[in-house]
Parts: C-alpha cells; structure tokens; sequence
C-alpha cells in the first residue's frame, strides 16, 4: 500500500477504499443522500405546503395530507438514524484503517536508511508524517465528503430554483461567487497562520516537558532553572495567543461579513422568485420551501466553507510530507531478522584505506583510515569527541554502506555479507542504549531474538548482578519495567545500563562492542564494569569505544583516533612510553580520577 510516488487528494479516497472498501462506499453512499436531502426537503415541503392550501380551500380531500405527512416522516427517520449508524460503521473503518496503516507506516520506518534517522530535517518529517497517519487520512477523507455534500446540496437546489426560472439560477450564482472567494481566501490564510502556531506550540510544548517531567525533577532542583523557562514558556505562549488570536479576528470577520452576504443573498433571492411566483411559475410551497432551504444552504457556505478550504490546504501539505517519505531510500533487508550462521567463527577485521563523510556534509569524519584486528585479543578505540569512533562502528555493523576503502571480516569485503548476516555477526551496546518498556525476560531476550532461553536470560542477569532485584519481584522475569505499564518497576539509569549489557552477552553474536554504554557511569564505576564485562566475555572478540582511558586499559590493543585517522596504536604500557603522545597526554589529563581507587599505574 505505501510505495514510492506522488500522493495527492485522491489518495483520500483511494486509500481507504482499497483498506476498507465497504466503510468507504457507505460513507460516499451518507454523503450524496445528505448531500440531497435539502432538495428533498424542499420538494416535500413544497408538497405539503401546497397539499395543505388546497385542503384548507376546499379543492382538495383531507386524506390526500398522508402522502406528503409521510414523505416528512422519511426525512425525519433518513436524517436521525444515518448519522448514528454512519457513527459506528466508520468507527469499524476507522479501527481496521488504523492498524493496517500504522503497520505499513512501521515497516517503512523500519527500513529506512540510516541516515534519514539521524538527519534533522527528514527525523522532524517523520515525526510529523508518522503521529497521527490515521486522523490526518480519515480527516482528509471527511473533508473531502463534507465539500462533496456542499456543492451537490447547491448544484440540487439550483436544478430546481433553475427548472422554474433559469435566470434567477444564473444570478444567484453570479452573486455567491464572492461568497466562495473570500471563504477560499480566508481558508488558506488561516491555515498559513496555524502552521506558525504550531511549530511555536512545539516549542513550549518541549520547555513545558522539561518543566513538568519526573526525569528533570533532580535537575530542575538542583541547577534552579526553571524560573528562566518559566520565562520563555510563557513568551511562546503569548506569541502562540497572538497568532490564534490573528485567526480567530479574521474568522470572526469573515463569518461576519459572509454572514451579511448570505442575508443580502437571501433577500436577493426572494426578490427574484417574486416574478416566478406571481407568474405561477412557482407554487406558495415550492416558493416558501426553497427561500428557508436557500437561506440555510448560504449559511452553511458562510462558514463551513472556509473550514472545508481550510482543511484542504492542510491536508496538501501533509500529502506533500507523505509523499517524500513515502520516498525516502531504504536499507535493504533492514526489517529481516539476523540469519543463522552456524558455525561462524571470528578470526580477523580490517579497515583498509577508509574514508568517510556523513550524506550532505563536506567534511571527512574519516579520512584514509586503516586498521587490522584479530582474534584472541580485546581492542579498545579511543579519542576526543568528535574523532570517528561511533562512525567506524556504523560503517562495520552496516548502518553506512557509502564508504570509501574497503573493510573486510575473516578477509570477505563487508559488502558481500547481507544485512541480516551483519545483525548475526555484530552486537553493540550503544551509548544512548534503547529502554524497551517490557519484561525483564523480553529486554534480554531482544539480544538474540531467533531463541529463548530462560537458563540463559538468568545467567546473563545475574552476571550483571541483577539477580538480587529480579528475586525480589513479585512477578520475575515477567516484571514489565519503565513507567508506561501499571506496577511496572522503574529501573535507576545504572540497572538500565546493566541490563543493556545484559541484552549483550544473551546474545550469540561472535563481535560484541561497546559503545560508550557507561558514560553516564562515573569514571571508576565505569572501568569496574567493563572489567566485569571482560572477565565473563573472555570467548567473544569485544571492541570497547571510549574516551575514558581507564576502561581502555583493560584491552590488549588501544587504537587512538585523531582527524579521522588511527594515529596510535599500541597496549597501554607501549602507549605511555610515546613522548609528546596523544594517548599519554590523554592519560594524564585523567589520571587523577583513578589514582584515589588505584585502578591505574602511574606511566
């Protein structure tokens, strides 16, 4: 259903009548009997009216009122009962819509590139593309019905003012184009102005956010900021007041003034039926019938059809947001599960002569870089913010493929091994790790998600010392952890990380990396648990990235990267004997962290 192409107002239609076909066709079904109802309304009415004069006159027989009486009764049962039936048939659509859309909506993120996720301008796309799908297409496709019922509901009531007097017809057209003008008009300057008040609404949406939520409670104590936010909230939201405010004027205005035009129109056009009526072109009923369904018709255009207008304009933006998602490039097979490698066995890696710009950038994050690794040893990367070493990790678990240079595992080019070979191969425990609100069991289990193994899950639990917390719950390994489900355990950042790692060695993954997953940690609590982590992970090849050279002292071979480049490669010892070095001047800006715990040598 979501491919690669132009998504325009059709779509509207197109969509849910290909997902919810019967939903669909009855609510176009709703729209053309509504949409006809006041002609049909006045026509009955016409009947009456006239049925009754010549009842009352005497030229008619009483029994003849039944006929029109019941044709009232219809309408009265047609436009009382459909609403509530059209209610729950598109509460069913609704329902099926949504979970057939958000799933291809979720597929689709999930397969995305890489680099759309950590590009600003296309994260900010999806954001607004993927909140609400369902609410903008059933929103879309409503508007779209609502607009249809207005222009039927005119074009029918006048074929009938045209079928007795054509002229009136025309002029009354004539004189409700400035109607449909300003209705337009005021419709797309509204929506212009939203726009800007939704994205000052983001804003104080995100400081009310930091000012209320419970994960900045401590700071919000303890660096006392919130009286400066307090400030600029409530500057957004006088800016905020004043352009709703702008469109509330202008709506105001232009409901007033059409509603001026609708009584001008009105009486416009019981001055031209006049003629019709005393010519008897037109009956007392039909005339009285079509001057009430005229006058409320005009009314309705007076305002429903800038909210219609409105929505349009709304809904073309989105479709335009839709449809360059709906484009943006995928990753091929990113949604696969990992592949069975059995037998897979780790001897080597290389980065050969690798270089490396992030897409619309200008600058080498890495630049001629090369380097081997081989079994039987631990490596750690290190170097300063900014250096590469979380962009040599994305390039080897797959997540960039526009690379210059090659990068071989066991000597076979990276390119050559599928993504879902890649996912077997590579785990990683990332510094901004994910927090799954789920059970205790499933977190772990995500590590490997091709089998369960509960004897495992425990193991790895309790190597990272959670088995003390996971005894004490009343539900186990079935405790849903996070703050979303009802009695769920909140875990403190430090067992989040430790179950992070957790995840990490359930998996059967022949490379393990850690990516700066203890930052948070402290420097000697840090070095403590990647000690940990290396005494129960001695079988794995485990790369450590990190830019606190206490950690790094626990691998066999330290590789520091500066401008994009391995610019020291060595063990510790080795490291430290460099004069002028990059890793020794490193060692010594944080030597003093340690030394209270000595957890390092001085060099």
């Amino acid at each position: 259903m979501l491919t690669s192409r132009k998504y325009t107002v059709f779509d509207l239609i197109g969509i849910p009548l290909r997902v919810i076909p019967v939903q669909t066709v009855a609510a176009v079904g709703y729209m053309l009997v509504d949409a006809l109802m006041p002609a049909y309304q006045t026509l009955v009415m016409a009947y009456f009216i006239n049925t009754a004069t010549h009842i009352v006159n005497g030229r008619a027989e009483y029994s003849l009122i039944y006929k029109p009486l019941a044709l009232i009764m219809g309408y009265v049962i047609v436009t009382h009962l459909l609403p509530s039936l059209m209610q729950l048939v598109e509460l069913t659509g609704r329902n099926r819509l949504n979970v057939r859309l958000k799933r291809e909506m979720v597929l689709k993120r999930a397969r995305l590139a890489y680099q759309h996720i950590e590009n600003k301008e296309t994260s900010e796309l999806i954001h607004r593309v993927c909140g609400d799908p369902v609410g903008h297409f059933m929103g879309g496709f409503n508007n779209m019905m609502s607009g249809l019922n207005l222009l039927i509901g005119t074009a029918s009531l006048l074929v009938i003012v045209m079928s007795s007097t054509f002229i009136t017809g025309i002029v009354i057209v004539l004189v409700a184009v400035p109607l449909f003008y300003i209705a337009i008009k005021t419709g797309k300057a509204n929506y212009v102005l939203g726009m800007d008040a939704q994205r000052i609404r983001r804003r104080s949406a995100d400081i009310a956010n930091i000012l209320t939520s419970r994960e900045d409670a401590e700071e919000r104590t303890l660096f006392g900021y919130s009286p400066a936010l307090r400030d600029r909230y409530d500057k957004l939201y006088d800016q905020t007041y004043a352009v709703e405010k702008k469109i509330q004027i202008r709506s105001f205005i232009h409901l007033k003034s059409g509603s001026i035009i609708a009584l001008l129109i009105g009486i416009l056009i019981v001055g031209l039926l006049l003629p019709a009526l005393h010519l008897g072109e037109l009956s007392i009923g039909l005339y009285i019938s079509l001057v009430t369904a005229i006058f409320s018709l005009v009314q309705r255009m007076s305002w429903q059809l800038a909210e219609t207008m409105q929505e349009h304009a709304r809904m073309k933006e989105y479709l335009k947001d839709f449809s360059v998602f709906a484009g943006l490039s995928e990753k091929k097979d990113a949604a696969a599960l990992p592949a069975e490698l059995g037998g897979f066995v780790f001897q080597s890696l290389e980065f050969r002569q690798v270089s490396f710009r992030y897409p619309d950038t200008e600058r080498y994050i890495l630049n001629q870089c090369s380097f081997t690794m081989v079994s039987g040893k631990s490596y750690a990367i290190v170097g300063e913010n900014g250096a590469g070493k979380s962009t040599l990790i994305k390039l080897l678990t797959g997540m960039y493929d526009n690379y210059e240079g090659e990068i071989f595992i066991n000597k076979k080019n990276l390119r050559e091994y599928s993504y879902p070979e890649l996912k077997s191969i590579i785990s990683v425990v990332f510094q901004n790790y994910a927090r799954y609100a789920l059970t205790i069991q499933d977190n772990v289990r995500l590590g490997n998600i091709l089998r369960k193994d509960e004897e495992r899950i425990r193991h790895s639990i309790s190597k990272m010392n959670l088995s003390g917390m996971v005894q004490g719950l009343e539900y186990g390994l079935d405790t849903y952890v996070g703050k979303i489900k009802e009695k769920s355990l909140d875990l403190s950042g430090g067992q989040w990380q430790r179950l992070a790692i957790a995840r990490l060695l359930y998996s059967s993954s022949a490379i393990h990396i850690m990516d700066e997953p203890t930052a948070a940690l402290d420097p000697i609590e840090e070095s403590r648990l990647y000690e940990m982590f290396s005494s129960i992970r001695a079988d794995r090849f485990t790369i450590y990235i990190t830019h606190r050279l206490g950690a790094a002292r626990i691998s066999d071979v330290i590789l520091v990267v500066r401008s994009g480049r391995i610019a020291e490669q060595g063990s510790h010892e080795q490291l430290l004997e460099i004069p002028d070095g990059i890793y020794r001047k490193m060692f010594a800006s944080q030597k003093s962290w340690y030394e209270a715990e000595g957890k390092v040598q001085h060099g």
